[in-house]
C-alpha cells in the first residue's frame, strides 16, 4: 500500500462523520470482493481466467488489461458484480488506460466508486432493454480523467449544479443509508486536486459525469 492510499484524503476530513462512513462501506466491500474475485482467478489458472458462472469475463479481462493500479482495478471488478447482481451492464471504454504508479491511488477508488454508483442508482430498474454504465479512466501529462455515463433518465439542467451540494438527493434517506454525500465527496476532492467535475447528456439519452483530478495545489 502506498502513502497515499494509507492516508485518509484531505479533501475526506471535511466530511468524516458517521454519515460519511455508512457510506463509504459499500465502497470498501465493493473493493475487498473485487481483491478476492481477482485472487481466485489467479488462483485457479495463474495468468489467465475461467469462466465462473455469471461473471462476465470479458469485461474483467478489459479491466485487468487496462488498469494498473491493483485497487483501483479490484474496485472495478466489485462493481462489475455488483452491476450484475442489480441487472445492469458495467462496462470499461475501450479507451481506458490507466498505469500502477499513479498519484493518491485513494482518491481515484472514491471518486470513480461513487460516480459509479450514482449511475448503477440511475440505471437500475429502469424501462431500458439494456440498462448499461460505461466507465473511462485515463491519466493525461497534468491530470488524472475519469468519465462515467449511464442511458438512465439523465439529469435535469436545473439541477446540475445543486446535486453535488451535501444532502442533494431526489430519493429518500435513512440512517442504514445516507443520500447526498457521494456526490459531494466527489465535487470536494476534484477541487482539492485543482480539478473538476461536470454533468451533462449523454447521447442517446442518460448522463455523463466527466471528472480532472489534477495534483494538490
Amino acid at each position: 500500500m502506498t502513502r497515499d492510499e494509507a492516508l485518509l484524503p484531505r479533501a475526506l476530513t471535511e466530511f468524516a462523520d458517521a454519515d460519511v462512513r455508512r457510506h463509504e462501506r459499500r465502497n470498501a466491500l465493493h473493493t475487498l470482493q473485487g481483491l478476492l474475485e481477482l485472487a481466485r482467478h489467479a488462483r485457479e489458472r495463474p495468468g489467465s481466467f475461467t469462466e465462473p458462472a455469471g461473471v462476465p469475463l470479458a469485461e474483467v479481462g478489459e479491466i485487468v488489461k487496462r488498469v494498473g493500479h491493483c485497487v483501483v482495478r479490484a474496485q472495478l471488478v466489485g462493481k462489475l458484480l455488483a452491476a450484475q447482481e442489480r441487472g445492469v451492464r458495467l462496462r470499461i471504454s475501450h479507451d481506458t488506460c490507466l498505469p500502477g504508479d499513479i498519484e493518491a491511488a485513494g482518491e481515484v477508488v472514491t471518486v470513480v466508486g461513487n460516480l459509479i454508483d450514482n449511475a448503477l442508482d440511475a440505471v437500475a430498474g429502469t424501462v431500458c432493454a439494456t440498462p448499461t454504465v460505461e466507465v473511462a479512466l485515463r491519466r493525461g501529462r497534468d491530470a488524472i480523467e475519469l468519465r462515467v455515463s449511464d442511458n438512465g433518465t439523465g439529469v435535469d439542467p436545473h439541477l446540475r449544479q445543486w446535486i453535488f451540494d451535501r444532502g442533494a438527493s431526489t430519493k429518500r434517506s435513512t440512517a442504514a443509508r445516507p443520500r447526498g454525500i457521494g456526490l459531494s465527496l466527489v465535487r470536494a476532492i476534484t477541487e482539492a486536486r485543482c480539478g473538476s467535475v461536470t454533468v451533462a447528456d449523454r447521447e442517446g439519452g442518460g448522463a455523463v459525469f466527466t471528472v480532472s483530478m489534477g495534483r494538490r495545489s
